[in-house]
């Protein structure tokens, strides 16, 4: 069986380019939002909706410091129905 039968919304989520780039850079280390849009020619609004998004499905954990919120990959992502974020991802 594929995993896109077993788990199409992981697919959709990083089938966005920049989502896809900024999951790889949280799986090194957590940033904040100033540091992530540093690497991706986009405005911030544009990069906190897609944190957002990222971190309503589980993906992302926030954590407030003072007035930054800084974000990383959870290394215990909620799917269980694949092991998608367990393997490297091309961007």
């Amino acid at each position: 069986m594929s995993m896109r039968k077993k788990c199409p919304q992981c697919l959709c989520l990083i089938g966005e380019k920049t989502r896809t780039k900024i999951i790889q850079k949280l799986k090194k280390t957590p940033q904040k939002v100033s540091d992530i849009e540093a690497n991706f020619a986009l405005t911030q609004p544009t990069i906190s909706y897609h944190l957002k998004i990222l971190e309503r499905e589980g993906i992302l954990i926030s954590k407030r410091k003072g007035r930054e919120i800084y974000y990383c990959f959870n290394r215990k992502y909620p799917c269980k129905k694949c092991s998608l974020f367990k393997m490297p991802l091309k961007t």
